[in-house]
């Protein structure tokens, strides 16, 4: 029950921070479930202290001055769905079942000690957390929601939670577009639910799915120029893994192409913005404190590898028991259907990013590209993919609402 209480109070004050802050009515605040992102990002500020100064004032300042956003149906999501979905992602043990919940849970329980505590703990080199150096907000916010307790079932459903809301905030972003979306949605459902991975991952407290989520729902945020909740995902996205970055410019760069850059560079670049400050804030608190991110370290770029990873990606996304034909289906529908401007948004972001993970492999160290050959790796940044992918096989199966003319 925890954890409940603290999600539905991490809403509440994001819902507040908007309301007051931002101008907007607090009744249809509470209605985003984005609000929650808002909540995150000013916490996560918070959490790293002074050096913390300047990205919370710069997204408080993006939240009160940006236009209000057009009016959106938040009201008409589907909530019943996400009810459901909630039910699905909390049927599991209520303890950690595999590596990386170990980890990523194992680091949540440091905010038991105290607020920021994750903070400190990452920043101190003697603790030797693991992996070194990565971005703390996940456990952190694990931690928050859960409401400090140091409980291990909490924290299973703290991040559970957090899922949710990475997923309602996605819908919120597009759901219009997809109520208006005339599609063959029993087919496309079939088409979607059939990856093994991905029902996996509803069900773990990994970081992948939440940030392709986030991903997700900051395209369609800037696509809809919600400029104050584009920035909140924006930070909270660099500030959960290095990887968000890349989801960031991949976004970024696709509304870009749907809307048009001109007069709106300086808007659609804010929260792209936001996202270097927080990776540059953390990345400097690391070097000030002598922590080392040896996992995303740059080295000299491997060239010879590119073909390397075509190849795995191929390999990984092909094989029908991880993936089923989801990633067949995506290039199909993806190639034919007729260019709506979400949907080419959609293609573009899908593209970049996996542009930009493979040039993040091509530059990192030996080591990692050593495990994406041996490892799950390429899956699980597939697994990043998949929400944008699933938008893209959406559109491509939609027709035009027949006209009553």
């Amino acid at each position: 029950m925890s954890a409940l209480a603290g999600v539905l109070l991490v809403h509440a004050l994001g819902s507040v921070l908007r309301a007051t802050v931002g101008r907007e009515r607090l009744r249809d605040a509470l209605r985003s479930p984005a609000s929650a992102l808002v909540a995150l990002g000013v916490l996560y500020a918070a959490a790293l202290g002074l050096v913390g100064v300047v990205l919370g004032t710069a997204l408080l300042l993006c939240v009160r001055l940006s236009p209000r956003p057009p009016s959106q149906r938040s009201e008409r999501l589907p909530w019943l769905a996400l009810a459901a979905l909630t039910g699905v992602v909390l049927a599991r043990p209520w303890a950690p079942v595999s590596w990386d919940e170990f980890v990523w849970l194992g680091k949540a329980r440091l905010e038991a000690l105290g607020f920021g505590a994750g903070v400190q703990a990452a920043l101190d080199a003697s603790q030797r957390l693991i992996p070194a150096g990565y971005p703390p907000l996940w456990p952190l916010a694990v931690g928050w929601v859960s409401l400090g307790v140091d409980d291990v079932a909490a924290h299973v459903v703290a991040s559970g939670l957090l899922l949710v809301v990475c997923g309602a905030a996605a819908l919120e972003a597009w759901w219009p577009r997809l109520e208006a979306a005339f599609a063959a949605k029993v087919v496309t459902a079939a088409v979607l639910l059939a990856s093994p991975i991905v029902l996996v991952h509803v069900r773990s407290a990994y970081v992948d799915l939440p940030v392709g989520l986030l991903g997700l729902a900051l395209l369609g945020f800037l696509v809809t120029e919600r400029l104050p909740l584009a920035c909140a995902a924006a930070v909270v996205l660099s500030a959960v893994k290095d990887e968000g970055l890349a989801h960031v410019a991949a976004a970024t760069l696709a509304a870009g192409a749907v809307r048009g850059w001109g007069r709106q560079a300086l808007s659609l670049a804010s929260p792209a913005l936001l996202a270097v400050i927080a990776a540059v804030t953390w990345r400097w608190s690391l070097h000030a404190h002598g922590v080392t991110a040896s996992d995303h370290a740059l080295s000299a770029p491997a060239w010879s590898w590119v073909p390397t990873f075509a190849r795995l990606l191929g390999v990984h996304a092909l094989d029908v028991w991880t993936w089923g034909v989801f990633w067949v289906a995506v290039l199909v529908l993806g190639v034919q259907g007729r260019a709506r401007p979400e949907a080419r948004g959609l293609r573009w972001a899908l593209l970049a990013n996996v542009a930009l993970m493979g040039a993040a492999l091509v530059v990192g160290p030996e080591r990692v590209r050593v495990f994406a050959e041996s490892g799950t790796l390429v899956n699980r940044l597939l697994v990043q993919l998949w929400p944008t992918a699933a938008l893209v096989a959406w559109f491509g199966l939609s027709v035009p609402r027949p006209s009553r003319g």
